[in-house]
């Protein structure tokens, strides 16, 4: 992530959420935030079915809401992401995606390693 935008973002979290659901079917450890960008050491591992369209071969959606924030409350959120799984789902190598956060007026972006696994 970078440019994040002002001081008081000293430790940061993400939630990944199905689009489907209100409820994060997991969550980073806190990064520290250093220099105004922040990573995280800890992957966020996500098994989900996509299912496949038989004549077109194209995948179903399968749509996540990456939240960064702070904390809990809705005051803490830096912003917001969505990503569709389905577009890695033929991935040969892991995809870096660059996510602009919503929410957040400082441009910050997520940047984001995605991997295909194991069918």
């Amino acid at each position: 992530m970078i440019q994040i935008p002002q001081t008081g973002w000293d430790k940061l979290f993400i939630s990944f959420i199905p689009a489907d659901s209100a409820k994060a079917t997991a969550k980073t450890t806190k990064a520290n935030v250093r220099n105004g960008t922040c990573k995280w050491a800890d992957p966020i591992y996500e098994t989900t079915r996509l299912l496949q369209d038989i004549k077109t071969k194209q995948y179903d959606e399968r749509i996540y809401k990456l939240v960064v924030t702070m904390g809990s409350s809705r005051s803490s959120v830096l912003g917001e992401a969505n990503i569709n799984l389905a577009h890695y789902a033929d991935a040969l190598k892991p995809s870096i995606v660059a996510l602009p956060l919503q929410g957040c007026d400082s441009g910050a972006i997520l940047h984001v390693r995605v991997s295909e696994c194991c069918f």
